[in-house]
Parts: structure tokens; sequence; C-alpha cells
């Protein structure tokens, strides 16, 4: 395969899109998503994204006539992780539960950290940029919670860590959409 220098990526900016119902089509406009779309702000730059991945082991089955008869690989299930730098409603809910609750006490608005957390459930669109190119991940079907343990580091942005859990859907034989490095239509800021 040759050397292609325009097909490496370089993640410097990003965003990440969530949508509160499943099932939501890739956006028409990549570079600036419509509702039911919603932006959820500020994001780590330290550690913008990563995909990780638990299962997928494969086993050799064999018998006594052919000891490598055949394999069999395990579901695999993927995660999407990030942290949240945007202190709001939609983070508190992304990263407390679902099901947290807001009352006004004290002039301001308070969140209620439910005992038993739901998980946010929805879709997830995240596009990366890099200059006039870019491309993008689209998770139809997503579970979001707490990812690990709020720190607060005075050199440091704090951050709200969570996972998005990739869900499969009925009837549909992927779990994800890998859009392929490409020039943007509208050129980035616009």
């Amino acid at each position: 395969m040759p050397l292609d220098d325009n097909a490496v990526l370089n993640p410097a900016v990003g965003h990440y899109y969530f949508a509160p119902t499943t099932g939501q089509p890739i956006p028409d406009d990549i570079t600036n998503p419509a509702a039911p779309w919603v932006d959820l702000g500020h994001t780590s730059l330290d550690d913008p994204f990563g995909v990780n991945s638990e299962g997928g082991e494969t086993e050799t089955l064999g018998t006594w006539q052919n000891k490598n008869i055949r394999n069999t690989t395990s579901a695999r299930v993927e995660t999407v992780t990030f942290a949240l730098q945007q202190w709001d409603e939609h983070a508190y809910r992304a990263f407390w539960g679902a099901n947290a609750t807001t009352i006004q006490a004290a002039g301001r608005t308070v969140v209620q950290t439910p005992s038993i957390p739901e998980e946010l459930e929805g879709a997830l669109f995240v596009l990366v940029r890099d200059g006039a190119m870019g491309m993008f991940f689209h998770f139809p079907r997503v579970s979001i919670a707490r990812a690990d343990d709020i720190e607060f580091d005075a050199e440091k942005l704090a951050g709200l860590p969570v996972r998005a859990t990739v869900l499969g859907m009925s009837g549909q034989d992927w779990t994800y959409q890998v859009g392929t490095l490409a020039p943007f239509s509208t050129p980035p800021g616009s």
C-alpha cells in the first residue's frame, strides 16, 4: 500500500453531539447538526476520545480427529470514553443519571443526585476535525453513565468522566458507523 500523506488525522478539534432518542440517523449537515442533536459542549483536550472494546476472544474448538476444527469468537462490547468539562444540566444528567432532578435553592439551580442512577440513553455523534478535513463516528444507540470519579486538580480543567456503551438495535447487523476522512463541504467555523 503506498503512503498517502493526506490520509492521516490530527484529532485536535472535535465535537460530541447527543440525541435523546435512539436510532437517529447521521445528521444531514455533519459540521452543524440540527435538532434533535445537542452539542455536549467542552470536552477534555488531554484525552479527547477513545473507543474501548471488551470481549472478542477467539476459542478454537476441536475433536479427537481434528484438534483445530473451528473457531468461535465471543461478542464485543464497545464503549466510548470522554470527559464533559462544561458543568451544565446536560453533563449532570450524563454523569449523575438521567433521573437526576433539579430544584431551586439558595438562589441557584441545584442538582439532586439519585441514589440509583438511570443511564442516559440516546444516540451519539462525534465529529473530528483536522483543518479542512474530518471524519465522524455515529452511534445510533448508546447508554451513557459515570465512568470514573471526579478529581479536582488546580492545574487542569475539572471534568465529569463518562462512558457511552454502544448498544445494538434489533434488525440491524452493525452497531456504529465511521465516516471516512474527507474534506468538509463547508469550511470549519462557518
